[in-house]
């Protein structure tokens, strides 16, 4: 790894929490990454003003006073008192996403971590729509934490570990997806595990040995991971990993079979992504997947 890539790091770090459980974990991951990074932790929650108005009208209660005390106690629970004075609090009223993201401009955050509550049923496709419409609107990576981390013990400061599994597509974003993934690496020091999930197709018998057909897919896709391999490998060892089926459960499968305790992922332009075809490979990663998840814009520059 390179000195100028080997230096790269998250500096300012924004956790919007809501008091609920799966922020109690997002906040945990949020406190290891800073610990790591060094970087300031800012902690932001949003309040309805609708409940704001109701409490002061109708209990005579500050309803703002009373979620910044809440707020102190609920991240006093995470983060040592010998760590606490590079965290900030902070608690807005307003439209959770605008304020979110006024909240990370102003702190000039680089990264953005939150929790989802997942999936609640089996017909439900939306992660929730605060963290939904953070995606859509971000400019920075967003560090999902989905609401049942595989690994809910304290985390290690050298969390992700060692090797971090990035989600491939193969076309014509391959090698912007590759590079995102290289820095991400490189930001936690991590090295690469360049991974497709090449989906099954009901294939006619006479196409199935034909170059167009399943096996003819599989070597021009193994190919493709080859050459994307040895532009990673020029900055960080770099494995490659090509699975059949499903890409939101079998990459979070393989994840957790090599022990991998974070997918990089590269969010497509707003116009091609999180659309009414809810097909993206980071939609499926987002939604389904048992640990954390980067989701990196697809415009991102680290410093």
């Amino acid at each position: 790894m390179s000195a100028a890539t080997k230096h790269l790091n998250f500096r300012s770090i924004l956790c919007p929490v809501d008091f609920s459980a799966c922020s109690s974990a997002a906040l945990d991951y949020a406190r290891a990454v800073a610990r790591r990074q060094r970087a300031a932790l800012h902690v932001v929650y949003v309040n309805d003003p609708l409940l704001v108005v109701a409490a002061a009208t109708a209990m005579h209660d500050d309803m703002v006073k009373r979620s910044a005390r809440e707020l102190r106690v609920f991240v006093n629970k995470s983060v040592r008192p010998t760590r606490r004075s590079r965290v900030s609090l902070q608690v807005r009223v307003g439209d959770p996403v605008t304020q979110i993201l006024k909240v990370a401009r102003s702190q000039g955050a680089d990264l953005i971590v939150m929790g989802t509550h997942g999936l609640t049923g089996a017909d439900r496709w939306l992660v929730g729509s605060t963290t939904l419409d953070v995606l859509r609107r971000t400019r920075v990576p967003v560090l999902i934490i989905p609401s049942r981390p595989r690994r809910r013990a304290r985390l290690h400061r050298s969390w992700p570990g060692k090797r971090i599994l990035a989600a491939i597509d193969v076309n014509g974003a391959s090698t912007h997806d590759v590079t995102v993934a290289i820095r991400a690496a490189a930001a936690f020091g991590s090295t690469l595990v360049l991974a497709h999930a090449v989906k099954d197709r009901a294939t006619p018998a006479w196409l199935k040995n034909n170059r167009l057909g399943p096996a003819g897919q599989l070597r021009h896709v193994w190919r493709r991971m080859v050459s994307l391999a040895a532009v990673a490998r020029r900055k960080m060892a770099t494995d490659i990993r090509v699975v059949k089926g499903s890409p939101g459960e079998l990459l979070g499968a393989l994840a957790k079979a090599e022990n991998l305790q974070l997918i990089v992922t590269t969010l497509r332009a707003r116009r091609r992504w999180f659309e009414p075809k809810r097909g993206s490979v980071s939609y499926q990663l987002i939604l389904r997947a048992r640990i954390p998840v980067l989701a990196c814009p697809p415009r991102w520059r680290l410093p």
